[in-house]
């Protein structure tokens, strides 16, 4: 006897639809799994003979052949278990066509027929939505995050018992078809009032969060440098329905999301330690899997002693933040994953870190260790930076200072008027925030009246900017007036320009 049931599995951080084919008759008791299975799924054979018999059914005696297809593309992951299982009760027992047909069955089964959960279950049900799935059966812990998507009913089950007994007509199986509100704001135990002075730097964080641009902060050690990074999530404005999916199907992909939360609502924010290799960084391996530039889309990829992190695996980097995409590629894979991330970084200015330290410490570095020790940054790979900030210790008098300074909730209204701004003025033009604007709309979205142009020409002729560095000043320039509710004025290019003076003073 044959059957056919549908079941599906990751492939990056995205669903597929796989048919599982049985074919059951008589001949030698063999059981074979064939359609390029991996290990996982090839030893899903002993795991649902001890379900099946656990269960209180029969196993059958038979040559069972199941073919998992498409044939040409591997497969991996225990997602099969719970639909060969009904595709081999299928023959003992009369389940609902009605049921079995545009339906999906996911979940890894235990020897005692329980269903354990599986990761990747939001993206694998969004794709089963597009192709006109009507229904999933999943393990109940998959609940709350298959409880996102909408238009697909969902069915929550424990064990395969519990599955059967439904499909023959024996009991019932309430479905799960509740949507919840995605985006809610969110409370962060940080805040920007912990921060005593700098208020140079705390305005770079607002106009970077407000046009989602890189920043760079290079100072002495114990100046803030990590306090104020850490903040820079409770000024970004909060997540549109569609970031939520969108972070959250990759959170999904690499089983990074609470069960008991079900999806991702704030923002990533992923700092990583400087000894991270290029693979952890920006992804790879035999199954082409998303690094942490992947995983901190729409969000920040924070770079703690940038300086202390391998050359070769900084420059990585520089692909990733211009094209907000990755391409990984291997012999047999190759992902294309999305990542628009605002890059946020902290750096000493020397080895012993004290070069230009105002509170008095001096720095033991001779001038070769200090340029050698700057040189680990490349070029290219600075100018992928919009701002650059120096942040200095603060004195005694700021530290006992009883001024209320600014809380995260008063910048980030200033941030979401901002992006208020940009979204309407790039509706419909696939850009989302002024860090976003391509080299063809530059001179569109960023009109430079003519004291603005002899400006521009003047600081252009002066500092020797690139192509890259010129449209970064512009694009600044832009956020700035958007925080200010204004066109670009002669006033807002200069302030740009004074986030680019820590460049000038470390690097020109």
């Amino acid at each position: 006897m044959f059957c056919k049931i549908k079941s599906a599995c990751l492939i990056g951080i995205d669903g597929f639809i796989v048919d599982v084919e049985v074919d059951i008759t008589k001949g030698l008791p063999i059981f074979n799994i064939i359609g390029l299975p991996d290990t996982s799924i090839k030893e899903a054979k002993e795991r649902i003979k001890s379900a099946i018999l656990n269960s209180g059914y029969d196993f059958l005696n038979s040559r069972i052949v199941i073919n998992l297809s498409p044939a040409d593309i591997r497969k991996e992951g225990p997602y099969f278990d719970l639909s060969m299982a009904v595709g081999i009760l299928n023959n003992l027992y009369e389940l609902s066509d009605e049921y079995m047909s545009q339906t999906l069955f996911l979940g890894e089964l235990s020897l005692d027929g329980k269903l354990k959960k599986v990761r990747g279950i939001l993206p694998i049900i969004i794709n089963a939505k597009n192709n006109n799935i009507k229904r999933v059966f999943i393990p109940y812990q998959n609940l709350k995050e298959a409880s996102y998507v909408d238009g697909v009913e969902i069915y929550p089950v424990d064990d395969l018992r519990q599955v059967i007994d439904f499909l023959a007509g024996k009991t019932k199986i309430d479905r799960y078809n509740k949507k919840e509100k995605l985006i809610k704001t969110e409370d962060y135990i940080l805040d920007f009032s912990d921060i005593k002075g700098n208020y140079f730097v705390k305005r770079a964080m607002e106009i970077a969060a407000a046009g989602n641009h890189n920043m760079l902060m290079i100072g002495p050690p114990g100046s803030g440098k990590t306090m104020i990074a850490k903040r820079i999530n409770t000024i970004l404005p909060d997540m549109t329905e569609e970031e939520v999916i969108e972070v959250s199907k990759i959170y999904s992909a690499g089983g990074l999301i609470d069960e008991n939360i079900g999806i991702i609502t704030q923002r990533p924010f992923r700092s990583i330690h400087h000894t991270a290799t290029k693979t952890a960084l920006i992804g790879g391996g035999r199954d082409a899997k998303p690094g942490e530039v992947v995983l901190s889309h729409r969000g920040v990829l924070f770079l703690d002693e940038m300086l202390e992190f391998d050359r070769r695996t900084l420059e990585t980097l520089r692909q990733p933040i211009e094209d907000k995409y990755i391409n990984i590629s291997r012999v047999k894979m190759n992902q294309t994953y999305p990542c628009n991330i605002m890059v946020v970084s902290a750096m000493n200015p020397c080895p012993c870190g004290f070069f230009s330290d105002q509170s008095g410490k001096v720095c033991k570095c001779t001038n070769s260790e200090i340029n050698r020790y700057l040189n680990r940054a490349s070029g290219p790979f600075l100018d992928r930076f919009d701002l650059f900030v120096e942040v200095t210790p603060i004195n005694f008098e700021e530290f006992q200072s009883n001024n209320k300074e600014e809380t995260s909730k008063k910048i980030k209204k200033r941030v979401e008027k901002a992006r208020k701004i940009q979204s309407e003025r790039y509706k419909g033009d696939g850009i989302y925030t002024n860090n976003d604007i391509n080299t063809k709309k530059i001179d569109t979205y960023c009109y430079l009246d003519e004291e603005c142009k002899d400006f521009v020409k003047t600081v252009f002729t002066k500092y020797k900017f690139s192509s890259r560095s010129y449209h970064k000043l512009l694009k600044t320039a832009r956020t700035i007036a958007d925080l200010d509710e204004d066109d670009i004025k002669v006033c807002h290019i200069a302030e740009a320009l004074s986030f680019r003076k820590a460049y000038y003073n470390y690097w020109a």
